[in-house]
């Protein structure tokens, strides 16, 4: 074996292009030509009405969601961009709040609180996991800090008792971002379900993917009912369902 690496002049240890993976299968196929089929592709009406949460096979999917990760509520969106920013805007942000975020992510993590004018306020990362640091995180915490976004990064879940142990002590609330950490375990519950409001991205490069999408979890009605009125024109329908 030469020790000479590819790079540097050395043979090359894989000599063929690999056959690109398809993740689509027969299951998959059969889903979609059903939905096509039926010529409902979302059914979301902006008026107060059952079809506000969506058609039959969203909620089908919400519901299996919820099973899965053992939570009360799944709100799906179009994407986890959208999944952020309504999971910011659902705890009250306003504007001049601050947010603390880690540095180490997708752009749309520090994105989200600007959609609601308020400010991204960086946090350092653990040297060994890349996720946000508790310790950087308090160092941070000002009069005008709202809330914590922890990202689990890489599949691995952020330090949440750590995390929820500083928002507890400083009236905080915490997003958890686990876009790319579905079904990663944080002492044997699924990354995601210990923030306020957490959830995953079904983008095309995610583990599950359907082109873009996203899903949030969260075990407070409240909070629940905020991120379906963000999701789908609330203005609509504040009036009918008797909403503030």
């Amino acid at each position: 074996m030469d020790n000479k690496l590819a790079i540097h002049g050395g043979p090359k240890m894989i000599r063929h292009t690999p056959t690109r993976y398809n993740p689509i299968g027969k299951e998959e196929q059969q889903a979609v030509n059903e939905v096509m089929k039926s010529g409902v592709l979302s059914r979301f009406l902006g008026v107060w009405h059952d079809d506000f949460f969506g058609g039959d096979k969203v909620r089908e999917l919400e519901r299996l969601a919820a099973a899965h990760f053992d939570v009360e509520h799944v709100v799906s969106v179009n994407s986890w961009t959208s999944g952020l920013i309504a999971a910011v805007g659902a705890i009250g942000t306003r504007p001049g709040d601050e947010i603390i975020v880690t540095p180490w992510t997708m752009s749309a993590t520090a994105m989200a609180p600007l959609w609601w004018n308020a400010v991204p306020v960086f946090a350092d990362i653990e040297e060994e996991t890349f996720n946000i640091d508790p310790t950087s995180i308090e160092k941070n915490i000002t009069p005008f800090t709202r809330a914590i976004i922890a990202v689990d990064i890489y599949g691995h879940s952020a330090d949440m008792d750590a995390i929820n142990a500083i928002a507890k002590r400083y009236e905080l609330q915490v997003i958890s971002d686990s876009a790319q950490s579905p079904n990663a375990r944080y002492k044997g519950n699924f990354a995601g379900t210990l923030a306020d409001i957490g959830g995953f991205s079904l983008n095309y490069h995610k583990h599950i993917h359907c082109g873009e999408g996203g899903l949030l979890v969260t075990n407070d009605s409240r909070l629940a009912e905020r991120l379906q009125l963000i999701r789908n024109h609330a203005e609509s329908v504040v009036g009918g369902k008797n909403v503030t």
